[in-house]
This record gives C-alpha cells, structure tokens and sequence, in this order.
C-alpha cells in the first residue's frame, strides 16, 4: 500500500516520509503521521482496517509532528506535540478534523517536544523534553480551546514542565514515553544508545487544581543475555511501548535496544516498590526485567 505522503519531515534523528504510527483500536484504524509538501510540513493520514485496508484523506497539520504521537480514544484527540514547542491536539471527531495548537516556547525554558503520552482514564497528558531531565504535564479536562483557521488554540493554565535530576543523564534526555492503558503508570527512556531509563506515577484525578506527578523513580537496564555486552536504547521515533496484561493484569513497559536483539519487559510497579535511594533503584527485584531475544 502507498500513503499519501508528499513529502518530508525533518527531526533531529533524520528525515522520513512516513514517520510515525499509532493505532485507535476502538474505531479499528492506524494514524500515521506523514510528510506533506502541501499544508504540512507533517500531516495525519488514518488506514482504516476494517475489511479491504484503506486510506483516508490525510488531515494537514501545518507543522511537523511529533516524533511519536498518541491518540485519545475517549476524547478523540490526537496527541502530538513537536520540536518546535508545540503542543499540538487535533479533535477527529469533528469533520473536517480540528487543529488546535499550544506554543509554549515562551517557557522559561522552550521545551523541544519529542513524544507524547497520555493517561486517558483521567485526561494527564504528558510530553518529554529532548536533551532534558524535564517531562511537561497538562490536564485536558481543564483545556480550553478556541478555534480558529487553519488552526485554532489551546490552553491549559494547570499545565507545568517538570524536572525530574535523575533523568538528566538519560541518553539524549527524555525522549521516549508511554502511559500503560487503564493505569496511572508510565515510562520514560533516552535513545540512541544509553541504559538509564524511568518509571513515572500520574495523578489518579484530574480536573482540578495543577496536574503532579505522585512518584517517580530512574533505573539502570541491566545487561541482557550474551552475547550483548549491555543494554543500548534504540533509535528514533522511539523503541518504547506499555501495555496491561491481560494474564497477570500488571502494567509493563516494553523497551527494545539499537540493534533489535532483545526486548525488555519491565514490570512497571515493581520498580517504583523497588529498593532505592531517593527516586533512584538501587537494587531490581527479581523478575521485575525479563528479556525476550529476537532471534
């Protein structure tokens, strides 16, 4: 199949076409984000899977997008905050879809997006700062959009960019994330190579108030099994994903290193329970990584 890229997007870790992928199970559809020379430079473009695979018509985002976006499937939001500082949000259940954008580059410290996450139980959205320790926070139950063409504006006065000192010697800062669906945990990696990675604990309610982080913690991945001589974090859009089992119904984060040898499952509770000395674990429980081999 061919998407309907047109063109190129530009981020630190190179250039692409097709760039980014996310699935909405709850409508049976794929988002990938795209290369538009028309109305981008990035765009959206959904595969709908349902019976013969189809392409929709890509939605203009007018900016890039972000290296790794997420998808709200209960506010129907896509996710996508980019190098440029903005925090973008796209509602698709408006047709044609809705671009909303939140530059925040009039922080004190002009954050360069590059993932997104979200706790969609409670609507914490969440997004790293590359060549940081800093993650950023928003609460969209407390969003306020105001529509405008081609794009409108959102703003959340509760939102925040946090520090977290453990996570400054994360390769290339804090690059990666994801939120296991139905929980409140979350985790957070480097890339391009590096072993530091982090475990974040979101609020349980929203709606009020300026959306904290509950607990975090920073660990070291330890050396999988020969022959690696270490664990190495993957490269862009970001070797990162966490689920909930459905056989132990525990939240696991999935990682997986830069030569596609092994991935790690890490138990994502057992970590912040972990032995530890401030917010870092100083001692992995056992059982809490389990290597999987690829090969």
């Amino acid at each position: 199949m061919t998407s309907g890229a047109t063109g190129s997007e530009g981020f630190s870790g190179g250039d692409c076409e097709n760039c980014g992928v996310v699935v909405d199970a709850s409508i049976n559809k794929a988002l990938i984000t795209v290369g538009l020379e028309t109305g981008g430079p990035g765009g959206y473009q959904f595969l709908d899977l349902s019976g013969t695979p189809t392409f929709e018509t890509p939605i203009p985002a007018g900016a890039e997008t972000s290296e790794d976006i997420s998808i709200d499937p209960v506010r129907h939001l896509i996710l996508s905050p980019n190098e440029d500082s903005d925090y973008q949000l796209v509602n698709i259940s408006s047709s044609p879809a809705a671009v909303f954008n939140n530059d925040v580059s009039g922080e004190s410290e002009s954050p360069e997006f590059d993932s997104a996450g979200e706790d969609c139980t409670t609507g914490i959205a969440l997004g790293t700062d590359e060549f940081t320790g800093d993650l950023f926070i928003a609460d969209l139950t407390q969003a306020e959009f105001t529509p405008g063409t081609p794009a409108g504006t959102w703003t959340d006065a509760a939102s925040q960019l946090v520090n977290f000192p453990e996570f400054d010697d994360m390769s290339a800062g804090t690059c990666g994330i994801a939120v296991a669906p139905g929980t409140h945990l979350g985790i957070v990696t480097g890339e391009y190579g590096g072993d530091l990675e982090g475990v974040v604990e979101l609020p349980a309610t929203s709606g009020s108030g300026t959306p904290a982080f509950v607990d975090y913690v920073a660990f070291t991945v330890p050396s999988p099994p020969s022959p690696e001589e270490g664990w190495s974090e993957g490269y862009d859009p970001h070797t990162v994903t966490a689920y909930v089992s459905p056989n132990t119904k525990k939240a696991y984060g999935v990682l997986e290193n830069d030569d596609f040898s092994y991935l790690a499952i890490v138990d994502l509770q057992a970590l912040l329970s972990a032995p530890r000395s401030g917010h870092t674990v100083t001692s992995i429980p056992a059982g809490a990584i389990t290597f999987i081999p690829e090969s």
